[in-house]
Parts: structure tokens; C-alpha cells; sequence
């Protein structure tokens, strides 16, 4: 699971993994461990189920009411979606090994990809103009 902050002074990329698949549960206290703060925070989600389940759904007034909305993407629309262009560089640019012996060391070729691509984030503009959702 990562979050991008693409915008501001410096791009942040946070990355946190498991050896086991996500689910909503997960997300949602990933949401609830986000920082405080005195601004309302926006969450772009796609339409994956994990993200559009029952659970989040029932939670989505106790975030709102934190200072979390959420806000989801059309469907189809990858492209809106910023962290996927981090994804598929961090994939094909910072791992460029494809097969690994062992589960640690694929664990650690995935968080150095993060960490490497992380450390030298593009800085974005918020005059540039950004695709409509």
C-alpha cells in the first residue's frame, strides 16, 4: 500500500508492505494512522474492491467527520490515477530483476525500489493543468 504526496514543497512517497494480500480492514487503519491535521485531506481511491467494500463504506462518515474524504476515481480511468505511473517506474525502473530465491529477498528488492525511486521524486506543480476527473 502506498500513499504519493505529489504536491508541495517536497513529493513524498510512503510505503508500507505486507507478505500477505491487503484488504479493507488494512485500509482503513491506514487511513485512521494518517497524521493529523488542522487541513482536510483528500484519499483518491480507484474502484478496487478493498477500496469500495461494505467496511468502507460504514466508515466513510467516522473518516469524513476526522478530516479524511475520500474520493474515487471513474472507472477506467488509470491514467488519473498518479500512483500508478510510480508503480509501473518503480516496477520496470528500480527493480529490474524479475525472479528472486527467496521471499526476504524480494521483500527487500520492493522496499529499496521504493526507498531509491522515493528519495528522487519529480516535484509537481499545482499550476500545471491536472486531467478532469
Amino acid at each position: 500500500m502506498a500513499a504519493y504526496h505529489p504536491y508541495g514543497r517536497k513529493p513524498q512517497l510512503e510505503v508500507f508492505t505486507a507478505e500477505r494480500t491487503w484488504d479493507s480492514y488494512d485500509l482503513l487503519g491506514f487511513l485512521k494512522a494518517l497524521p493529523w491535521s488542522d487541513r482536510p485531506r483528500v484519499v483518491v481511491l480507484n474502484n478496487v474492491s478493498l477500496h469500495t467494500s461494505a467496511v468502507m463504506r460504514r466508515a466513510r462518515q467516522v473518516l469524513s467527520a476526522s478530516g479524511i474524504d475520500l474520493y474515487y476515481l471513474p472507472t477506467y480511468s488509470p491514467e488519473l490515477n498518479l500512483i500508478k505511473s510510480v508503480f509501473r517506474q518503480v516496477k520496470h525502473q528500480e527493480i529490474p530483476q524479475r525472479s528472486f530465491t527467496t521471499r526476504s529477498d524480494l521483500r527487500d528488492a520492493v522496499q529499496s525500489g521504493f526507498s531509491n525511486y522515493g528519495e528522487n521524486l519529480p516535484s509537481k506543480s499545482l499550476k500545471r493543468s491536472r486531467p478532469a476527473a
